[in-house]
C-alpha cells in the first residue's frame, strides 16, 4: 500500500513537473484581438563623422515617428487585417551650424516637405499579417508612393514607404524576433534578414531569451550589419562598404506576441569610394556613425 503511495506521489510528482516545463517554454507569435490598436513611437538619434579631404564634417540627426495599427479583423486563414497609419514624422538634421526641420506637426505650410508629410500621415494602408508579422497584402501604397516621390530629398530620407516591396521588408523587419520554436529562458536562435530600400543591407540578429513569465518575454540583441554595394547620389557614382554591430534589449507582451519596447545602440564604419567630381581622382571618404533606437509600443 505505502509502495502504491509512493508510486502514485511519484507520479503526480512528474505531471507536476511537466506541466511546469510545458508553461516555461512559449511559442512567440502576434495573437491580436479585432479592434484592438497598437501605437508605436520611435526615436532614432545618429551621430556622424565623415572625413573629406582631410577636413572633418560632423552631422546630428534625429527622427521621430508614430506609427498606428488597428485590428480590424481576424481572417478565416488566421491572419490579421490591419489598418496602418503613420501618426506623425519629424526628422532634424544639423551640420556645420545649420539646422534643417521637417515636421508633420509644423504650421509652416510654406514649406513643401511639411506639406508631403502631411498628406503622408493622413494616409492609410490596409495589410494582412501573418502570426509572424509577415505582409501577405497591401492596399494603398502605390498613392502614397507617388506622394513621397514629388519631394526627391524627403523619398530619400523615408525609402521604406517607396513600394510594396520596401514596406513589406520594413514591416516584417519590425517583427524578426518570432524563432521557429517555442524558446525558454536561456534559449537562442538567429534571424536574417536584406533591406532593398537600404542598397540590400544585411543584418544577422541574434537573440537570446534574459527572462520569460506569463506577460512578459525579454531578450538580449546582438547584431552583425554589412553592406558592400554601388550606389549613384546627384550624378556621383559611388560604392558604399559598411560593417556594424548593434546591441540591446526587447521586451515582448507573452500573451499577444507583440513587442512593448526596444531600445538599440548601433555603431557602424563606412567608406565611401568614388572619382573626385573636380579631377577625376580617386577618393575615399570614411564614415563613422553611432546612433540609439528607442522604440514603445503601446496598446490601447
Amino acid at each position: 500500500m505505502k509502495a502504491r503511495l509512493i508510486t502514485f506521489l511519484f507520479i503526480a510528482f512528474l505531471l507536476a513537473v511537466n506541466t511546469v516545463q510545458a508553461k516555461s517554454k512559449v511559442l512567440l507569435r502576434l495573437n491580436l484581438q479585432k479592434g484592438s490598436v497598437y501605437e508605436m513611437t520611435m526615436l532614432t538619434s545618429s551621430n556622424i563623422k565623415q572625413k573629406i579631404v582631410g577636413q572633418e564634417i560632423k552631422i546630428d540627426q534625429k527622427m521621430e515617428m508614430v506609427f498606428s495599427y488597428t485590428v480590424l479583423d481576424i481572417l478565416a486563414n488566421h491572419n490579421f487585417q490591419i489598418e496602418y497609419s503613420i501618426v506623425k514624422a519629424r526628422l532634424i538634421s544639423s551640420m556645420n551650424d545649420q539646422k534643417t526641420i521637417i515636421d508633420s506637426d509644423s504650421t509652416n505650410v510654406n514649406n513643401p516637405m511639411n506639406n508631403t508629410l502631411k498628406d503622408i500621415c493622413a494616409t492609410k494602408l490596409i495589410l494582412e499579417l501573418n502570426p509572424r508579422g509577415e505582409v501577405e497584402n497591401l492596399e494603398g501604397i502605390d498613392s502614397l508612393g507617388k506622394r513621397l516621390a514629388e519631394n526627391p530629398k524627403l523619398a530619400q530620407s523615408m525609402p521604406m514607404f517607396s513600394d510594396e516591396v520596401s514596406f513589406s521588408s520594413f514591416v516584417g523587419q519590425t517583427f524578426n524576433y518570432f524563432p521557429e520554436k517555442e524558446v525558454g529562458k536561456g534559449d537562442k536562435w538567429s534571424s536574417f534578414y536584406k533591406l532593398p530600400t537600404m542598397m540590400n543591407m544585411e543584418t544577422t540578429l541574434n537573440f537570446e531569451v534574459a527572462s520569460m513569465d506569463k506577460h512578459q518575454t525579454v531578450l538580449k540583441i546582438l547584431s552583425d550589419v554589412k553592406l558592400d554595394s554601388p550606389v549613384e547620389h546627384s550624378g556621383i557614382k559611388m560604392n558604399v562598404k559598411m560593417t556594424g554591430i548593434q546591441t540591446g534589449t526587447m521586451s515582448i507582451d507573452t500573451r499577444d506576441g507583440w513587442f512593448r519596447s526596444s531600445d538599440l545602440n548601433q555603431k557602424f564604419d563606412l567608406k565611401l569610394k568614388m572619382k573626385n567630381p573636380q579631377n577625376g581622382e580617386d577618393m575615399e571618404i570614411p564614415m563613422v556613425v553611432n546612433s540609439v533606437t528607442n522604440m514603445t509600443v503601446i496598446k490601447k
